[in-house]
């Protein structure tokens, strides 16, 4: 592309015609691309990632402002939306040099009307002409909306008059209520939205144009919240505000069809991101179905060209109702033209101050507090966490066909704390993966977070910020200050709740407690003691939490006590943290160290003790012996063969490290009451070793008293273990 620039004298920065980028191969684009926007990919990842997408000049136009399409290249949320706002910008100004050019033919015209009677009657055919493709415009935009809006409201109305029972709720449509409500139940709905659904709702083998819906029981609560700020004089809007992939989108979708069905004027906009691309054809698009039954004023709003003229419009409306969802996207500190969608933002509270608005926020910044926690016009629905007891058993019954492999139903739902997001993205080949790239992306952003903490704050605040993380760990009450203090807190992944008279600690799932957990045991060797099983009893019937406590009160009672087992008794073992087995070294001699994986969902080991020992007199060619202790914690009665899969996976590692020691090798079980020793011959390059049984109690008494009065507390309750937890 630069030869033929040259060729021709042009600017390799400027925006080019229509007819020039759509004679453009991949490679002439991507050359455009970095010429006129140098810093638009990161690194050359990025610009392999979307050399690899063979992207054309005439695709590029074709998809202008699609962020949707350009997501699927795989690139970063900031990198793919710029390249859309590119695209977009390069349609924008030849559409204005068209304008600018049918303008000067117009000022001709009229220069010649005098002249030439012809021009006049030209003039007027052209005119003709375009008022004609306009309304045809309006008539199929008009047209498309009536027919999703009729078809919405059509399945409302069938779920309300179906033969089912019917609860004795004032709701108008009170049997769809009901059935919104019921997770037993699943529905493909008609998306109320007649431009591009988000990819959030994108499910295989739907119809275009068509969502699926699972019954949450929390709809008919949310929908009293929503019926009372619509009456109240004092609220003018209601926030629903949660942790991510609860499925707040959802639910505001199936409130917007339930509104739809009752002939409301509804404005819903699905995707906050959308109108970074162009802001007043998406509030149009929405407009258009609020108003579907109207052709007159439809009209007028396709005749709307300005976001002024907008504003304009709806405050002369009467009982219009805004769903706006993702409303975080507008604010947060990665979007890539902040100053943009921030005016965007204001831009939509001011045309909503006078009606009536639900606006969805994730819980993924402090900013969050700040929009709405002192506004009292602003009522908040809180949501947190996954589903609820009724709505998993009904998602095991449809996902039935999904294979658990070496996982526990309890497992999966610990870890992905019954989150619909995460639930549906540890789903790899129809069978389990609880080491997919979504669930390692959130745990290594909850790390990450806690290290900013660390780093970067007082000592005060890191104390504050792990009594933060214990409390919600344990479900306790947090320490006093949190609302002076919200920078300190994950939002995405850690939440208080007004219980009581305490605000109540949780966490969103439990990929982020044990990432976030292991983290600081690295960071603070304070953060975990033994009484880490006060709130043992708390968790009687959930094995996987259980399993968390007891293992972690394990950790610290090795760290500051020793293992007898492996000749550390009352000493105390340091601990290093490994990513890899080349990170395990062994430069300290005749001192064991307790090397702990930083992996989340590690299933070999939970940690390893190993030390050198030195031989007090070495005779030729004699090397010093290094004893290996990797050792496993469980509270189940059945459990994955750790020990076959250390002696495999770390074949290689043993290889190594036999060029420099000997090796004795004694792979350690730490059960509740199981004591036991089983002899193992050689197994290369592994030389005889064997498998030992270490009871709770031989670690710590008290560890031992705490698990046992829960067990048989829970035996009192009628619970049973389910085969396979943790």
């Amino acid at each position: 592309m630069n030869a033929s620039n040259q060729e021709v004298g042009q600017d390799p920065k400027r925006i080019p015609t229509i007819q020039e980028m759509e004679s453009w191969d991949d490679e002439q684009l991507l050359e455009w691309i970095k010429n006129i926007q140098p810093k638009i990919f990161r690194d050359n990842n990025d610009v392999l990632t979307f050399k690899a997408a063979r992207i054309s000049g005439s695709t590029f136009l074709d998809y202008a402002g699609d962020t949707d399409f350009f997501s699927k290249t795989q690139l970063p949320l900031g990198v793919y939306g710029a390249l859309a706002s590119l695209a977009q910008k390069v349609k924008k100004q030849n559409d204005q040099s068209d304008q600018t050019a049918s303008q000067k033919r117009k000022e001709d015209e009229t220069d010649l009307s005098d002249e030439s009677p012809i021009s006049s009657k030209r003039r007027q055919k052209y005119k003709d002409k375009e008022e004609e493709e306009d309304e045809e415009k309006v008539i199929q935009l008009a047209t498309k909306a009536n027919k999703r809006r009729k078809a919405v409201k059509d399945m409302i109305t069938q779920m309300n008059d179906s033969l089912d029972q019917h609860s004795d709720s004032v709701d108008p449509l009170p049997g769809a209520v009901d059935k919104l409500s019921d997770p037993t139940l699943n529905h493909t709905l008609d998306f109320p939205f007649i431009d591009s659904i988000p990819e959030r709702f994108n499910e295989l083998n739907i119809a275009e144009g068509k969502w699926l819906y699972m019954g949450r029981t929390i709809f008919e609560d949310f929908l009293r919240e929503v019926k009372e700020v619509r009456k109240s004089q004092v609220y003018r809007r209601c926030w629903l505000y949660g942790t991510q992939g609860f499925g707040k989108s959802h639910l505001l979708a199936a409130l917007v069809c339930y509104f739809a069905a009752q002939d409301e004027r509804v404005v819903y906009l699905p995707d906050c991101r959308c109108l970074l691309d162009d802001p007043v054809s998406y509030v149009k698009t929405a407009m258009l179905f609020a108003w579907a039954d109207d052709f007159t004023t439809q009209k007028k709003i396709m005749a709307l060209r300005t976001q002024d003229q907008i504003e304009k419009f709806f405050e002369y409306q009467e009982n219009v109702i805004f769903v706006v969802d993702q409303m975080d996207a507008l604010i947060s500190d990665g979007i890539p033209n902040r100053k943009m969608a921030l005016t965007l933002y204001n831009w939509m509270i001011r045309f909503a101050f006078f009606h009536k608005a639900i606006l969805s926020f994730s819980a993924n910044c402090t900013t969050n507090f700040e929009v709405f926690e002192h506004q009292t016009s602003c009522h908040v629905v809180h949501v947190y966490g996954g589903f609820s007891e009724t709505e998993m058993e009904q998602w095991w019954k449809q996902h039935k066909d999904i294979k658990l492999g070496e996982y526990s139903r309890n497992k999966v739902e610990d870890v992905t704390g019954r989150i619909p997001l995460l639930l549906n993205q540890c789903i790899v080949n129809r069978k389990f993966d609880l080491t997919a790239p979504k669930l390692i992306e959130i745990s290594n952003e909850s790390m990450a977070f806690a290290q900013r903490i660390k780093s970067t704050t007082t000592k005060y605040a890191w104390e504050w910020y792990c009594d933060y993380v214990k409390a919600c760990i344990h479900n306790k009450p947090v320490p006093l200050g949190w609302t002076e203090l919200i920078e300190l807190i994950d939002h995405r992944y850690f939440y208080q709740r007004y219980q009581g008279h305490d605000y109540i600690g949780g966490y969103a799932c439990g990929i982020v407690r044990d990432a976030v957990a292991n983290q600081l045991l690295e960071l603070d060797t304070k953060f975990i003691k033994i009484n880490f099983l006060a709130s043992l009893r708390d968790f009687i019937d959930n094995r996987s939490v259980v399993g968390f406590i007891v293992e972690y009160a394990i950790l610290a009672s090795i760290r500051s006590q020793g293992l007898r087992a492996c000749g550390a008794g009352n000493e105390g073992i340091n601990f290093s943290f490994f990513t890899s087995q080349r990170d395990i070294q062994f430069d300290i001699r005749d001192q064991p160290v307790l090397y702990r994986p930083r992996q989340i969902n590690y299933e070999t080991i939970d940690g390893m003790i190993g030390f050198v020992k030195t031989p007090k007199r070495t005779a030729k060619g004699e090397k010093p012996t290094l004893l290996l202790f990797p050792l496993q914690i469980t509270v189940a009665k059945n459990h994955s063969n750790s020990y076959l899969r250390f002696l495999d996976e770390y074949r290689r590692w043993a290889e190594q490290q036999l060029l420099t020691f000997d090796i004795e090798l004694e792979f350690l079980w730490i059960t509740p009451d199981k004591r036991d020793i089983i002899l193992h011959p050689p197994y290369s390059p592994w030389p005889r070793h064997q498998e030992r049984y270490i009871p709770f109690s031989e670690i710590s008494t008290d560890i031992w008293i705490k698990y046992e009065r829960v067990e048989r507390a829970k035996e009192e309750k009628g619970g049973g273990e389910r085969e396979g937890d943790n």
